[in-house]
């Protein structure tokens, strides 16, 4: 009786499928068909806007001295990271490394001179 059962099964999933002469089986109907999408690149590379690295820039110093500070960022971090990576896709990393370096270190000079005021 089980042996029936699983002829049974066996006779309805053949009839679903068809035998290529190869041994596989493939699916009728339309069930398995999928639609590609195909991105083609841009003609032309977008330009940033004039003033763009000015302004994220200025951006990008308020957030290092809020942090610097302790203070709360005044833009969303997800909108900084987007900025930075927009401005290193376009070549502008060597000039964006120096801007912050600079800050960095201004930053440090005005705390080491705080330190070296305290007497100990």
């Amino acid at each position: 009786m089980a042996e029936d059962t699983r002829q049974d099964k066996r006779a309805s999933f053949s009839a679903l499928t068809e035998h290529s002469t190869n041994g596989m089986a493939r699916t009728s109907g339309k069930t398995g068909v999928s639609k590609k999408l195909v991105i083609k690149n841009f003609k032309d590379r977008p330009r940033l806007a004039e003033n763009y690295t000015e302004d994220t820039w200025l951006k990008l110093r308020d957030a290092v001295g809020a942090i610097q500070n302790s203070t709360s960022i005044k833009y969303n971090l997800e909108e900084l990271y987007q900025a930075v990576e927009n401005l290193c896709s376009y070549k502008v990393s060597p000039t964006l490394y120096k801007q912050l370096r600079q800050v960095c270190e201004d930053h440090v000079r005005a705390q080491i001179h705080q330190f070296r005021e305290y007497p100990f």
